[in-house]
């Protein structure tokens, strides 16, 4: 009798236990978006027999489960735990370095030689302006110092090396200069993939050094902290959500300036008086603060600056933190990002007489980039 009232009462709480999943699964099923993460969730799939039969569907409809279980963050935080404590020193490709540093991995590019073409018969068709090319290595190479021991990763600089000598035109290389002032201010976040403000400041140097330009000094700029609550994508790939934070910092001349940026997004222009986005600082997509994220076009025309020079920056996201310091030196910046961006480049230069352009990508995602190989 008793036996049967405790598998009685197992019965019960587990009833109880399923419900009660079912009930926030149903309201998980409206949420759309990861903030942790930081990515859209899978949809429910819409049914047909030829996604059914070729299996897309069932692949869809198990993503979209796995997507909005319950308390998913919580249990996938757990999981990261649970495989540090194993001795894990690497989750989804993202190495847990020492000072709470994690480092992306970098594979064995497989398209270098593409992307040197790409460039040299850029250069054929606009030999008539200043062209640069700044490759800028990911924290896996300068901090290289803070990855687990034993661990074992391809060099960056090989590839660098290797585009840098067959190129056809100029090379900014910020190797040294970034490794020269990691040990000053830290070079790159710990949580996100990106480079931090003060090493686009000394990228910048670098650019101007090499072109003959003038440049502020960082004491020329009030520097202030506008969060310190960036957790970025690293944070996301790896669940590790006991981490302290990165800060972000806003470099400002203590010159005057007057800025009008024009963000071109299809047929709508958004004008604006800054190069930054505030309201990003209150999403987990904190770095967007600089330059509104990813958009096809920027247009940026520096009021106070006559010299009629004009700068196309063909870039990734990197370049976001950087193009607010060359503002001081070039009369307008034109800002294409070409995986979004579909018209000609170079009848681009030509329509708006560029003078200059610099191609700006970080070393993890110049392999894989769809972007750059649609610019001729």
């Amino acid at each position: 009798m008793e036996k049967n009232k405790y598998f009685r009462l197992i019965g019960i709480f587990f009833s109880i236990l399923v419900l009660f999943f079912i009930l926030t699964f149903s309201f998980n099923i409206n949420h759309n978006f990861s903030e942790n993460e930081n990515r859209y969730l899978q949809s429910f799939p819409s049914f047909s027999w030829d996604s059914f039969t070729s299996g897309k569907y069932i692949k869809q409809l198990e993503n979209f489960i796995t997507d909005h279980f319950s308390f998913r963050d919580f249990f996938m935080g757990i999981k990261s735990e649970v495989e540090i404590l194993l001795g894990k020193t690497k989750i989804n490709s993202v190495f847990l370095g020492s000072d709470e540093y994690l480092l992306e991995d970098y594979n064995l590019p497989t398209n270098t030689e593409r992307f040197i073409n790409v460039l040299n018969s850029f250069y054929l068709r606009n030999k008539h302006i200043n062209n640069n090319l700044m490759l800028v290595p990911t924290s896996i190479s300068i901090n290289s110092s803070k990855l687990p021991l034993f661990a074992s990763y391809y060099s960056q600089f090989e590839t660098i090396d290797e585009i840098y000598q067959n190129i056809s035109f100029a090379s900014i290389d910020v190797r040294d200069t970034l490794l020269e002032h990691n040990n000053i201010y830290p070079m790159y976040y710990r949580l996100d993939h990106h480079w931090t403000t003060y090493a686009a400041y000394y990228a910048y140097v670098s650019y101007c050094e090499a072109n003959s330009l003038s440049y502020l000094s960082i004491n020329d700029y009030l520097i202030t902290e506008v969060t310190d609550d960036f957790n970025g994508t690293l944070y996301s790939k790896t669940n590790i959500y006991n981490y302290q934070p990165d800060s972000i910092y806003l470099f400002t001349p203590k010159t005057q300036t007057d800025i009008k940026v024009e963000y071109v997004k299809g047929e709508e222009v958004i004008t604006s008086d800054s190069m930054y986005v505030y309201s990003y600082l209150e999403t987990k997509d904190k770095y967007s603060f600089f330059l509104d994220n990813n958009v096809p076009l920027i247009k940026i025309t520096n009021n106070k600056n006559n010299n009629n020079k004009k700068l196309l920056v063909i870039k990734d996201s990197y370049a976001n933190s950087l193009i607010p310091f060359l503002t001081y030196n070039y009369q307008e910046i034109h800002v294409i990002d070409p995986r979004y961006y579909k018209n000609s480049i170079t009848e681009y230069i030509k329509t708006y007489e560029i003078t200059d352009s610099l191609f700006l990508y970080n070393m993890n995602t110049l392999d894989t980039d769809t972007g750059i190989y649609s610019i001729n």
